[in-house]
C-alpha cells in the first residue's frame, strides 16, 4: 500500500520552508486532489510564518555578531598601536631600570631572543551562515603575524590542515557534512616560527 512521508528532518532551514510553502500551496490549490482538515492547513501555514520569521531573526543575530566583532577587533588594534607608541615614548626618554619599573610595563629581554608565541586561547565554535559551515574566534596572540587551522573530523586524532590567515582572530571552515562532528584547532605563527596549538573545539556542521 502507498503511503506519503513527512521528510523535513535533514533538510536545511530554507529548504523546510520552501517544502512546507509548496506543499500548503497544492494542498489549498484548485486541483488538489485530496482534502485536509482546514485546521491542520492554517497550522500549517501558521508553522511555516513562524519558522520563516524566527530565521530572520538568527540571520540578524549572526550578521550583527560579525560586525561586532570587526569592531572589537579594530578597537582592539587601535589599543595595542596607542600602548606601543607609549612603550616607544618612554624607552625614548630613559633607560633607567629604577624609572622604567615604574611604569607598569614589563621589562624588555637583553638576550636578543624573542619571546615564543602564546598559544591561542578562547576558541570557540558556532554554526556559520550556510550548510556545513562552521565559524570560530579566539583571542589574538599579540606578537602573531597570521594563523594556521586544522579540522578532524569524529575525533581529535588525525588533522587536517583547513587554511591560514593574517591578523585577523576569526575564520570559516567550509564545504563540511551537514550533521557530522569536527575537532578543530588553530595556532599563531611569525614567519618560520609556530606557536603550540590551541585546545581543540568541537562542534557539528549545520544543515
Amino acid at each position: 500500500m502507498s503511503r506519503v512521508k513527512s521528510d523535513l528532518k535533514g533538510k536545511s532551514v530554507d529548504e523546510e520552508i520552501q517544502t512546507t510553502k509548496n506543499r500548503h500551496s497544492v494542498l489549498t490549490g484548485s486541483e488538489a486532489k485530496v482534502a485536509v482538515d482546514s485546521a491542520k492547513l492554517s497550522s500549517y501555514q501558521t508553522g511555516t510564518t513562524a519558522l520563516e520569521e524566527k530565521e530572520r531573526v538568527v540571520a540578524a543575530l549572526k550578521d550583527k555578531q560579525k560586525q561586532a566583532l570587526a569592531e572589537r577587533d579594530a578597537a582592539r588594534e587601535n589599543l595595542e598601536k596607542i600602548d606601543a607608541s607609549i612603550v616607544d615614548e618612554i624607552n625614548g626618554k630613559t633607560d633607567d631600570m629604577n624609572l622604567l619599573l615604574t611604569t607598569g610595563f614589563p621589562i624588555s629581554s637583553d638576550k636578543g631572543v624573542p619571546d615564543p608565541l602564546e598559544q591561542v586561547t578562547n576558541l570557540s565554535a558556532a554554526t556559520g551562515d550556510e550548510a556545513g559551515e562552521i565559524d570560530i574566534n579566539f583571542d589574538r596572540v599579540k606578537t602573531a603575524s597570521g594563523y594556521e587551522f586544522q579540522i578532524s573530523a569524529d575525533n581529535p586524532d588525525s588533522w587536517t590542515n583547513a587554511g591560514a590567515t593574517g591578523k585577523t582572530s576569526k575564520f570559516t571552515y567550509t564545504g563540511l557534512t551537514s550533521g557530522k562532528k569536527y575537532w578543530l584547532r588553530v595556532r599563531a605563527f611569525k614567519g618560520e616560527e609556530k606557536g603550540a596549538w590551541s585546545n581543540p573545539v568541537s562542534t557539528t556542521a549545520p544543515h
